[in-house]
Parts: C-alpha cells; structure tokens; sequence
C-alpha cells in the first residue's frame, strides 16, 4: 500500500488519541506521550517502521519521537512563508531562560541545601489566569499575585506565567531552601521533606477543573460551589454548580480530560501553554548546565511524585496543548535535549 501522506516537513492532524513512541518508529517501543484527538502538530519528515493496518509509514517528530501516520489526516506542507528559524535546540544550541524579579517580593528563607541544588519540583498554583470569565489572560498579573501570597504565607519559589515569564522573588538564591512542597518524600532516594534539596516552580494555572452544570462549561475549584470542608460539590451526574458567570471559566476546546497513567490522576485539566512548557523545559536544562555537579534532570519531579497522596500536580497540565507527558516521559525529553 501507498503511504497515505506525502514526505517533508508539515503539520498534521490527530485523527485520534496517538501514542507517541519513542527511539524507534515501532509499536513495542516505549510510549513517550500522548498527542490527543484533534490536536494539530508539526513533523519533521516521514520514515518507514512498523506496519500497521497496511501503513507502514510514520512521521518523524524529532527528538527520537514518531508517530504511526495511519491515525493522522489533513497533511499541510510547510511553504516558504510559513517557515520558522529552526529551534536552536536542533542544533544543541544553548537556550537559556529569561528571569523576572518580582519587585517588593520576599520569600522565606529556612537555610542552606545540604548538597547544593539536587533537583526541581513542578507544581501549579490552582489560581486564575484571567481578568474575569472566559476573557482575555491576564497571568503575569495572576503570576505576581501567586508571588505575593508566598511572601504572606512563608512559602519559598519561583513561579512561571503562561507568557513564559520567570519570577524570582528579590531574595532568590539558588543554593538557599524554603518550604514549597509540604510533607513529601522522594520517590527515589526516599528523603522526607524535599523541599531541601529540591526547588519548587510553580506554573500559574488554575488545577483540576470540573464539568459544570451547563455543557462545554468547566469550573476551576474557586469557581465552583464547596462544602463545608472546602471540597467541590457535585451532582449524580459528577457536575459542579458554577459560583458565578463573571469568574473564571474554560471552554472545553481549551482542556482536556485524562485517564490515569503514572504520575497522571484522572481528570480534566488546562494544559500549560506553548510558552510557559518552553521556559520550564529551558530552566531545567539551565540549571543541569549550571549545576552540572550536583543537579540532575533525574531529579524533576512533579509535586504529584513526592505527595502522590495529597498532590495531582502537574497531573494532565504536563506539557502544553499539543503534547500530554507524564513526569517519566518530561524526564525523558529533557535529557533527549542534553
């Protein structure tokens, strides 16, 4: 059989849920991420690997991930209008981050890490992102509103807004600790209170939603009617009541709804935008760069990995639009870059 799309450079559709497979175009090899139905997303070229209901074609995502092209449709070449720089990280070119102070912003500081930097913590803050309602974003206001609850309640992080801004609180300091992630453990070396050796960013989204009343409506918790212990109601249909028409809400084109894999819990999300994911992904990298001795991207966690009890963040947020990861998979990436 013909491959069903041309060869080159593009974008395409997910005609449904895809596997991304990672190494090797190959159904047995190990599942990278998930790209959900609908999703549109480039593709560096088109390979050959597995045959699967007569196609054997795949498409190449860079990176060592590809995807089979049976469960792709609408295939767009890229014109020469269309074209992008290539990303300097093809190139093992060095992206750094771009750091914001927030001014008037001081976080807590207990002590010095006992080793150094070893690692960095994912949260998000379960806060808004917008002026009001379905409008326009307004994160890095909402980001610096984050920054300022830390300071009022003894908290110590960094926080990244959906524009793809860091903030550092005034006092930052790398090789300084403070409390961000609770009671935790690490699921590798199986130290308590994490927060020593690891540095918590959170990234400003608004957590788990839930399905309101009304269809394509989802609530964020602060939007949604609670009882008595703070926790969302909902009716026999598993549906919130919406607080108010004028605060927060999401459409359902813009989240998505998961089931469990690793780290992930079931649920609905919003993912991380394109910006936010890319300036996490280049902190990371920044600081394995400038801590070579002593940090490890082994050692990115989600806060759902070191309070898996309690914590469902980064949970489905994890990556961006177009791409869902758990932390194995964002580990994966990260180290694929180096």
């Amino acid at each position: 059989m013909a491959d069903p799309f041309p060869s080159g450079r593009g974008t395409v559709e997910a005609a449904g849920r895809l596997n991304v497979r990672r190494d090797k175009p190959r159904t047995i090899s190990s599942k990278a991420r998930v790209i959900e139905a609908g999703t549109r997303f480039p593709i560096r070229n088109s390979i050959t690997g597995d045959l699967v209901s007569g196609v054997s074609q795949w498409f190449d995502l860079g990176g060592g991930e590809y995807v089979w092209a049976g469960g792709c449709r609408d295939f767009r070449p890229l014109v020469e209008e269309d074209a992008d720089r290539p990303d300097r990280r093809e190139h093992q070119d060095y992206v750094p981050p771009r750091f914001k102070i927030a001014q008037g912003v001081r976080h807590r500081v207990q002590g010095r890490r006992p080793s150094g930097l070893e690692g960095l913590i994912i949260h998000f803050d379960a806060y808004r992102i917008r002026k009001a309602g379905n409008g326009v974003e307004d994160s890095d206001t909402r980001t610096l509103d984050m920054m300022r609850s830390g300071q009022a309640n003894g908290f110590h992080y960094g926080e990244i807004s959906r524009t793809g801004t860091i903030f550092l609180p005034e006092n930052f300091e790398w090789s300084e600790w403070g409390s961000h992630a609770g009671v935790s453990q690490c699921p590798v070396t199986q130290r308590t209170a994490v927060s020593r050796y690891y540095v918590g960013f959170e990234m400003n989204n608004p957590g788990r939603l839930y399905q309101a009343q009304e269809d394509g409506v989802f609530c964020p918790w602060f939007n949604a009617v609670r009882d008595a212990k703070g926790e969302v109601v909902l009716d026999a249909r598993g549906r919130c009541q919406r607080k108010s028409i004028h605060d927060e809400w999401y459409a359902a084109s813009e989240v998505r709804t998961v089931t469990p894999d690793g780290n992930i819990k079931a649920g609905t999300y919003l993912p991380y935008s394109f910006d936010q994911f890319e300036a996490l992904t280049n902190l990371c990298l920044y600081l394995a760069k400038t801590f070579p001795a002593t940090f490890s991207l082994d050692r990115v966690f989600g806060h759902d990995e070191v309070a898996p009890s309690r914590k469902n963040d980064p949970g489905g947020a994890l990556a961006d639009p177009a791409r869902l990861m758990t932390m194995a998979a964002f580990r994966a990436y990260l180290k694929s870059l180096t």
